[in-house]
């Protein structure tokens, strides 16, 4: 895949995640954010924190790449997911209907559940994951990033950029559809 058109359409799609967060979740009441469907299912608030968790983590790790490697980097034009990144991809992927427990490290606790924080947040995330992804094609997409769960683990930065963009999108649209059940209009 071409890195440039990746890069664009990526940050074509962060727009969209926040613009559907400003216009449908920012707003809402306290007490709509923390909303349940049900004691075993994440409201709003939650998916935004596990959001905030995950999408953290890797932030740091790009940024820390494009400090050891911007000055020397080699850009590349072409790039190829490799065969992890491909896989988390399948599992992350907004249309795929394989549900899977999120890890236990990224399972927002009732203390991650500040409003204000956890808002805030997911907005700042954003905007740092699309300042690194705007500057992106000036960096090697092969560079490895540690997966926060082994160290034997590793993507490629182009892997990370592309799962973590469906990842964002997946779990919004899981919050959005929160507000679709019954009891969330009884709400105030």
């Amino acid at each position: 895949m071409n890195v440039k058109t990746t890069r664009d359409s990526l940050l074509s799609q962060l727009a969209q995640i926040r613009q559907t967060y400003d216009e449908k979740l920012a707003l809402l009441t306290e007490q709509q954010l923390l909303w349940k469907p049900a004691p075993d299912r994440w409201g709003i608030l939650e998916c935004l924190a596990h959001l905030n968790m995950a999408s953290q983590y890797y932030v740091r790790q790009l940024h820390l790449k494009w400090e050891q490697n911007s000055a020397a980097a080699s850009p590349i034009s072409e790039f190829e997911m490799s065969l992890n990144g491909k896989l988390i991809l399948r599992f992350l992927d907004p249309k795929s209907t394989l549900k899977i427990p999120a890890p236990s490290m990224f399972k927002p606790k009732p203390y991650h559940l500040d409003v204000p924080k956890v808002k805030q947040a997911f907005v700042e995330i954003l905007e740092s994951f699309s300042k690194f992804i705007e500057k992106s094609d000036r960096i090697d997409w092969n560079l490895k990033v540690l997966s926060p769960f082994s160290t034997w683990l590793k993507f490629r930065l182009g892997d990370v950029l592309i799962f973590v963009v469906a990842h964002l999108q997946r779990h919004l649209n899981q919050a959005l559809k929160v507000m679709q059940e019954p009891g969330f209009a009884k709400v105030l």
